[in-house]
C-alpha cells in the first residue's frame, strides 16, 4: 500500500510540472510566432507587398499556433491578437490602435474570423491525429497481447505434448528397474541406465529453452557483451555436446589466427549448442556434423552443417518461428518443441548478427551466423 501511494504521489506530481511547464511553453508559443509574423510582415511592406498579404502572415501564424499548442483557447486569443498588431503596426495612423479607413472593421472582423476558423480546424486536425495515433497504439498492444496469449497456449500444448513421451519412458525404466533390478543383466540393466539419462538430458535442453523463450519474451535477457575468443566458444559448445551425443562425429574446421567476437559467451554457447543438437538430432548416427568458422571483413561467420534430409524450401520460411516445427522429425522419431532456432535468431539479432539457412550439398542442412568482430585493446 505504501508504494502504492508512493507511486501515485510522484505521477500526480509529475502530472502537475507538466500543467505548469504548459502554462509557461504555450504562452511563449503564441507571442514568438506572432513577433515573427509581424517582423515579416515589416519585410514584406519594405516590399511594397498589400495589406492582404501581410494579413495572410497572421493568419498562418494563428494557423501554426493551432498546432503547436495544447488548447483551443489560445487559438482565439491569437486571432484577436493577430488583429490588434495588424491594426496598431501596420494601418494608418500607425501606431495606434485607431484606423482612418471605414473599411478597415470589416476587414479587421474578417481577419479575426478566418485567422479562428483556420485555427479552430487546425487544432481538430491535430486533435484526430493525436486520436488516431493512440487509438493505433492501443491496437498494436492488443494485438501484441493476443499473440503473447498464443504463443502461450502454443507452448502448453506443446509442453504437455512432448514432455509426456520422455516422462513415461523415464517413469517405466525407473520402475522398471525397481522391480526387476536383480533379475535383470549388466547390459540390460546399462540400457535402461542409458535410456534414463538420454531422456533426462533432452528434458534438461528443453526446460533451458524455455527459461530463455520466458526472458526473451519477458524482455529480461540481459547481455554480458564482451570481447570474447571464438575458438573457446566453440570449445566449449563441442565439449557439451561431446558429453550428451558421445558417439557422434562432431568435426571443427576453424582458421588458424585467432578470432575475438563482441558477444555474451554463455548466450553464444547456448546458440552453438541448440545448432549442434539440431544437427545431430536430424542426421544419421554415421554422419559428421561440421562447424566451420572464417572471418569476413568485420564479421566472424560460423557455419553448423550436417547431412540429413534436408529442410524444405517451405519450412525455411517459417524455422525461426517460434515454436514451429515442420514435418521433420528427429533421428529417434521424437518431435521438438520448435524453440531452439526461434531462440537462436533472437539472440544472434540481439549481438547485431543475422542468421540464415541453406542446403548442403549434396546433401543436408547449414545454418549460419554471423558475429561483429572485436577490437582488442592492446596496453603498452
Amino acid at each position: 500500500m505504501l508504494t502504492g501511494a508512493i507511486i501515485l504521489k510522484s505521477e500526480r506530481k509529475r502530472k502537475s510540472v507538466n500543467a505548469k511547464l504548459l502554462w509557461v511553453k504555450d504562452p511563449g508559443i503564441c507571442i514568438a510566432i506572432l513577433g515573427i509574423a509581424t517582423l515579416l510582415g515589416y519585410v514584406f511592406k519594405s516590399f511594397g507587398l498589400t495589406d492582404s498579404d501581410i494579413i495572410m502572415l497572421y493568419i498562418i501564424a494563428v494557423h501554426v499556433i493551432s498546432i503547436l499548442t495544447s488548447r483551443i483557447q489560445y487559438c482565439l486569443i491569437s486571432s484577436l491578437i493577430g488583429v490588434v498588431l495588424f491594426n496598431y503596426f501596420f494601418t494608418y495612423p500607425e501606431f495606434s490602435l485607431s484606423a482612418h479607413d471605414s473599411g478597415y472593421p470589416v476587414t479587421f472582423a474578417t481577419m479575426f474570423i478566418t485567422a479562428f476558423i483556420a485555427g479552430t480546424l487546425a487544432n481538430k486536425l491535430k486533435r484526430n491525429t493525436v486520436i488516431a495515433e493512440k487509438n493505433a497504439r492501443e491496437k498494436e498492444e492488443a494485438a501484441l497481447i493476443a499473440q503473447n496469449e498464443r504463443l502461450r497456449a502454443n507452448m502448453l500444448r506443446s509442453i504437455s505434448h512432448d514432455l509426456r513421451s520422455p516422462l513415461t519412458s523415464i517413469s517405466g525404466n525407473a520402475s522398471n528397474l525397481m522391480a526387476n533390478s536383480s533379475t535383470l543383466d549388466e547390459e540390460a540393466r546399462q540400457q535402461i541406465y542409458a535410456d534414463i539419462y538420454s531422456e533426462s538430458m533432452w528434458l534438461i535442453g528443453m526446460v533451458e529453452n524455455l527459461l530463455y523463450a520466458t526472458r526473451i519474451e519477458d524482455g529480461r535477457i540481459k547481455l554480458n557483451i564482451a570481447v570474447e575468443i571464438l575458438d573457446d566458444i566453440i570449445a566449449e559448445a563441442v565439449k557439451h555436446i561431446s558429453k550428451t551425443h558421445p558417439h557422434r562425429n562432431i568435426a571443427v574446421d576453424m582458421s588458424e589466427e585467432i578470432i575475438p567476437v563482441n558477444a555474451d559467451a554463455n548466450l553464444m554457447v547456448q546458440v552453438i549448442i541448440n545448432l549442434l543438437d539440431n544437427a545431430v538430432k536430424y542426421s544419421d548416427e554415421d554422419t559428421p556434423v561440421r562447424i566451420t568458422v572464417r572471418q569476413q571483413g568485420e564479421q566472424a561467420l560460423i557455419a553448423v552443417s550436417d547431412q540429413g534430409k534436408g529442410i524444405s524450401e517451405k519450412d525455411k520460411q517459417q524455422v525461426f518461428e517460434m515454436f514451429y516445427v515442420g514435418d521433420n522429425r528427429s533421428s529417434d522419431s521424437r518431435r521438438s518443441l520448435g524453440l531452439g532456432l526461434a531462440l537462436c535468431k533472437s539472440i544472434i539479432e540481439s549481438h547485431h548478427g543475422t542468421i540464415f539457412v541453406s542446403d548442403n550439398k549434396p546433401q543436408g542442412t547449414i545454418i549460419t551466423f554471423t558475429l561483429p568482430i572485436g577490437k582488442v585493446e592492446i596496453n603498452e
